[in-house]
């Protein structure tokens, strides 16, 4: 989607080609990865490199790449081992190899399935690289040294989907920058960003064109992308606006428009875009005729189909009165026969129209957040909603960060783990990050925020945690309860944090208790507001102050009861003490007086997980 206050720059003469559009001719053979049709410098990989250049030499100025070959260096100066999966996600058959940063000192490695420990290997002094072989599906942690990472073994990718983005696509392109990062922070999905020649022809007609904002491209490069990406264990997917045509087209495609009370066709820009029925029977022809093309003749393997979120309702150019919720359930289900195999996603903007999209035959549920949805909870909510129409997909929300540009990188970055932990708690997950260690600031993907390294570590920290604990946040069979065991007249969940508020909903000042029933259990969630003045997702953020001292009582756990807790910060599940007995009082018909086993819980940062296994619900005391 392209902000309204982006139209006039998008629609200036400078910025596209002038001229009725042609239908590209066939572009040739799609070259294949990592061979370059230009002959070009060798693509083996290489420790963060640039292409070309050797493994260790001067990165220069570019700030994302020096982001991505940083070492992480803990407080006491010395530096951890790091280890990153040569893959974003593994399959069932897969190999899973782990790779290290460099040649790795003697030592263990480690893989973790929530708090067992499945498997060991020896690393031998200068190794590379370590093979663990298939595993089962399912979340790992990885620990070697000081270093760690995560894996997860999908049966499909779009299971747990994870979305990242590309948009330089011409010149300078480093797509093992782009791979790696993509690997370190398990993104599996990557949106190629206006990559197309047009929007009613999608290839273009030769190797070197400019796409319809003036921006040059390479065609060769963007299969060289989306090979490599595919190497690493990521769908690339092609951005396609669904109902757009150039303002030049008008005339050729005036029956299928979509008009205003007035007549006036509806546009992007003055003279940009005009707006179409997505289910016009000669329209939908055509642009099925070029998705099915584009998967013939590139590496692209996927389409992320976006609209603008209006209009709802229209009058067709040959006076049909057009539902585009339905036009574009119809446009989905067209796809899905015409490319059976072929991966999409659709873009619900602000949540219209997820209720009619969610249940269709697509790979994910996506929705770009927009006002009136301004706060966490708003947030938590939309994700909710779309996993209740389709509760095999986890939504994928797209929450671009604006606070980058007007605040600091820090209070973004404090923002952006909020809007994390408010997501991945959901079951859900969040668009933001991508290219070689950039964010989203903007639906104008080019206008990215460079990161530093600082923040970049910090988002590989959460991803893996997320990862790693995906058996415990992710599937269809989970129930949200935190209504009825915690807050107001509820006392199965207790959390006590001195004079620091606890609330069941995103409240600024206040620790935000979260309840939710699992197979492996009940897991509750601790998202720290305490420091924040304001729940806006899109605000810069203070910095999370730690809450100590706080305790968890649990009415349904017996004396004993193994109860463990982990968070991004410290991501090892570890066994609470029990610091004895919390007995309610029954005051009222209402409180049930219940007792309970009391735990002490470690400092709280900005997301604290308590996880108790199933076993541990109602069982006798130890």
């Amino acid at each position: 989607m392209v902000a309204p206050h982006r139209l006039a720059w998008l629609a200036s003469a400078d910025r596209r080609r002038r001229g009725r559009l042609p239908r590209s001719p066939r572009v040739g053979r799609r070259p294949r990865w990592p061979e370059r049709l230009d002959g070009g410098a060798d693509h083996r990989r290489t420790a963060g490199s640039r292409v070309g250049s050797a493994v260790g030499g001067e990165v220069g100025g570019r700030r994302e790449s020096t982001a991505v070959v940083a070492r992480q260096v803990s407080s006491d100066g010395e530096r951890g081992a790091r280890v990153i999966p040569d893959k974003a996600t593994y399959g069932p058959d897969e190999s899973v190899v782990i790779e290290f940063d460099g040649p790795a000192p003697a030592g263990e490695l480690q893989v973790l399935h929530l708090d067992v420990c499945i498997a060991r290997k020896t690393i031998e002094p200068g190794a590379l690289s370590v093979d663990l072989g298939p595993l089962g599906i399912g979340g790992y942690g990885v620990t070697f040294g000081r270093g760690s990472t995560a894996i997860d073994v999908l049966a499909s990718r779009w299971d747990r989907p994870r979305y990242g983005f590309v948009v330089r696509l011409a010149g300078d392109v480093d797509e093992i920058a782009v791979t790696r990062l993509f690997r370190r922070l398990h993104l599996n999905a990557a949106q190629l960003y206006d990559w197309a020649y047009r929007h009613s022809a999608l290839m273009p007609p030769a190797r070197h064109y400019v796409d319809p904002l003036g921006q040059p491209r390479d065609m060769n490069l963007v299969n060289v992308m989306c090979a490599a990406l595919n190497a690493a264990g990521v769908t690339p997917l092609g951005y396609s606006a669904v109902y757009a045509v150039g303002h030049e087209e008008t005339d050729a495609w005036a029956d299928a428009l979509l008009l205003k009370s007035d007549g006036s066709p509806y546009r992007l820009g003055e003279d940009f875009l005009v707006l179409l029925d997505p289910a016009y029977e000669r329209w939908l022809d055509h642009y099925l005729d070029e998705l099915e093309r584009v998967i013939a003749e590139s590496e692209i393997s996927g389409f992320h189909l976006d609209q603008y979120g209006w209009p709802k309702f229209a009058r067709r150019g040959d006076g049909e009165r057009i539902d585009l919720a339905a036009s574009f359930g119809s446009l989905i289900s067209a796809v899905r026969t015409r490319l059976p195999d072929v991966p999409f996603m659709f873009n619900n903007v602000n949540d219209f129209p997820t209720q009619a999209t969610a249940p269709l035959e697509q790979d994910a549920t996506y929705i770009e957040v927009w006002e009136p949805h301004t706060t966490l909870g708003d947030l938590g909510a939309l994700a909710t909603s779309a996993w209740m129409v389709r509760k095999d997909h986890p939504p994928i929300l797209s929450a671009y960060l604006s606070c980058y540009v007007t605040g600091t990188e820090r209070g973004a970055t404090e923002a952006a783990t909020l809007v994390m932990a408010t997501a991945f708690s959901h079951g859900a997950s969040h668009l933001l990050l991508g290219e070689a260690g950039n964010a989203l600031v903007d639906p104008y993907y080019p206008t990215n925020h460079v990161l530093s390294g600082d923040s970049v570590d910090v988002f590989a920290r959460w991803y893996d945690f997320a990862v790693r604990y995906g058996d415990l946040l992710y599937g269809a069979d989970r129930t949200d309860v935190t209504e009825f065991f915690a807050g107001g007249i509820n006392e199965d969940v207790v959390l006590d944090a001195g004079g620091v508020a606890v609330a069941t909903k995103a409240q600024p000042g206040s620790l935000w208790l979260r309840v939710v029933r699992v197979p492996r259990g009940i897991v509750v969630h601790v998202i720290n507001l305490a420091a924040q003045t304001e729940v806006a997702w899109d605000a810069a953020k203070q910095p999370t102050r730690t809450v100590d001292a706080a305790t968890l009582s649990l009415s349904f756990v017996a004396p004993g009861a193994r109860v463990l807790a982990a968070s991004p910060e410290a991501p090892t599940l570890e066994s609470l003490a029990e610091i004895g007995k919390l007995k309610a009082r029954q005051d009222s018909s209402l409180s049930a007086g219940q007792s309970g086993v009391r735990f002490a819980l470690p400092n709280l940062g900005a997301w604290t997980m308590i996880w108790i296994p199933a076993e541990e619900l109602a069982a006798a005391p130890r």
